[in-house]
């Protein structure tokens, strides 16, 4: 069913006080979570089963799916497929059924100096950063346009708002899934559907804290002016407020979640 767009009545229904809980209740609803086996992904289908979703964890290795699945219990369910190829992503879209949103957090970096990136490099990064969410459009916007509303919110990154050392290939691919989220809102916004991303800074991952230590930590957190590093929780809590109703006029906008670390001037990226 369509959600209601039409202008308030009169001044009592802008007077009236909403459901603020209700508004980040998502009881009842459906999303699926891409890359929803480990880290962000992880947390943040934690974060919707918490607030009454069931949710669909997605990953590309089943094991990691089934194990955030054991950890949430019944509300969720798992599938392996490969985000970045066509046929896997028509064929989860229909198994899926109904789904109230889609939250793709897939994403991964090769750090390298522009002259040294290699066609294969290219390549690659444009599959693990931006293909799969071309296609997650392609598949779930289509549903979700037919169904009159829902949402769809990717994880970008700050290496997509600015440039620095090392980081060309995956900031080109983040800055293009931004262009990508915003075409989308203006398209589908007629549907009732919002498309958003969150852009993390650095953020510390079981694969970062497994390879810096704890001196490279301090360095990074002494740059941010909250002096605190981002969790994949905090990008999960910035997701799951974008995903539910709290967030329901905002689309098309990339929400930075650094601690404040791009308000610096010089900010210098090559440390994270």
């Amino acid at each position: 069913m369509a959600q209601d767009c039409s202008p308030p009545g009169d001044r009592a229904e802008l007077d009236r006080i909403v459901d603020y809980r209700g508004r980040f209740d998502l009881s009842r609803r459906r999303y699926l979570v891409l890359g929803g086996g480990q880290g962000m992904g992880r947390q943040v289908s934690h974060a919707l089963a918490q607030i009454g979703a069931t949710v669909i964890v997605v990953d590309l290795d089943r094991d990691r799916a089934d194990h955030v699945c054991a950890e949430i219990g019944p509300a969720a369910t798992a599938e392996q497929v490969d985000a970045t190829e066509d046929a896997d992503m028509a064929a989860l879209a229909e198994r899926a059924g109904e789904l109230d949103g889609v939250v793709d957090v897939i994403g991964m970096a090769r750090y390298a100096p522009l002259l040294d990136i290699t066609d294969d490099d290219w390549r690659w990064e444009e599959g693990i950063v931006l293909r799969h969410a071309v296609l997650a459009l392609r598949h779930f916007g289509a549903r979700l346009r037919d169904r009159g509303e829902g949402s769809i919110t990717f994880v970008s990154s700050v290496s997509g708002l600015g440039s620095s050392p090392v980081h060309a290939a995956y900031g080109v691919y983040k800055a293009a899934l931004g262009s990508l989220v915003r075409s989308a809102a203006i398209e589908l916004g007629p549907s009732g559907i919002r498309v958003n991303a969150v852009a993390p800074g650095f953020v510390v991952t079981p694969r970062i804290s497994a390879i810096l230590d704890s001196a490279a930590l301090e360095n990074t957190r002494s740059q941010i002016p909250l002096q605190r590093l981002t969790l994949p929780a905090d990008v999960a809590s910035a997701l799951t407020f974008l995903v539910s109703d709290l967030a329901r006029t905002i689309t098309g906008q990339v929400m930075v979640v650094d601690g404040g670390a791009t308000n610096k001037y010089p900010y210098d990226m090559s440390g994270f």
